[in-house]
């Protein structure tokens, strides 16, 4: 599938999303939309269990495409892009596949968000992250700052979203912004083992721990107990659930 700056392959039940399109990747209006049906595609293939997202050309993505802003915007354009993009953003942490984002080069404004929207972040070491909104006098979008919070706490979202000022690969480990550094040669194949690692996994099961972890945050402890026990007296009755403990006790006692 490929259309529009946005291309989709699929391998081994791992859908691989690539952006590619001027001035770093930037979201503009054919983008988008293709983005957006795309992400809806895989979320909806049987086929697919773990999604990749990645920038082509050393970049991971810009962020808005900001030629088409400034005395150009008309108020009420802007606000329809805002929510189709929302819809993707929503696609991406609501859906039920687990996304791995592989980020090299830069991820600026609506890009860095993106990035955080989805579920687990790899990055080269040559990555840079910035929350550049305030540099052009607009508040983070793309629910940036209600990722950025949850991943590294309300006081270091704060300083990189009134700062505007970049990170490195690093310090967003450090911070808790991406859960692994990695060579940029070596990224691509590390985001792909895992990918296929999880997609061995059944599709049911991914998406019970993502939405029971996206929901943590929201609900008491006793609302999460109860919805691990609906999940796991789901998940036990599968057979495979059944031939993965067949496996494991053939295994200790030696067969």
């Amino acid at each position: 599938m490929a259309a529009d700056g946005f291309q989709v392959k699929i391998e081994d039940g791992v859908a691989i999303c690539s952006m590619s399109g001027p001035n770093m990747n930037a979201m503009g209006t054919d983008m988008v939309p293709a983005m957006r049906d795309g992400f809806k595609s895989v979320m909806e293939d049987d086929g697919v269990r773990v999604i990749v997202l990645r920038g082509e050309g050393g970049n991971f993505s810009s962020g808005a495409d900001l030629s088409f802003m400034g005395e150009k915007m008309d108020p009420i354009a802007l606000r329809d892009a805002m929510h189709s993009v929302g819809r993707i953003i929503s696609e991406l942490h609501d859906g039920p596949r687990p996304v791995i984002s592989e980020v090299d080069g830069w991820a600026a404004g609506g890009g860095f968000s993106l990035a955080l929207a989805s579920d687990i972040t790899y990055a080269t070491d040559r990555a840079r992250f910035i929350m550049s909104f305030v540099r052009i006098s607009l508040i983070t979008d793309f629910a940036g700052g209600y990722f950025l919070a949850r991943r590294c706490g309300l006081a270091r979202a704060k300083d990189l979203c009134l700062s505007g000022r970049a990170i490195d690969a690093q310090e967003a480990l450090q911070m808790g912004v991406v859960n692994r550094v990695l060579p940029p040669e070596e990224i691509s194949a590390e985001v792909l083992k895992l990918a296929k690692r999880m997609a061995t996994r059944p599709a049911m099961v991914l998406e019970m721990i993502k939405h029971n972890l996206n929901v943590s945050d929201r609900v008491d402890l006793k609302t999460f107990l109860e919805l691990e026990a609906h999940a796991q007296s789901i998940c036990v009755m599968t057979d495979a659930h059944r031939q993965d403990v067949a496996k494991f006790l053939n295994k200790e006692s030696g067969e």
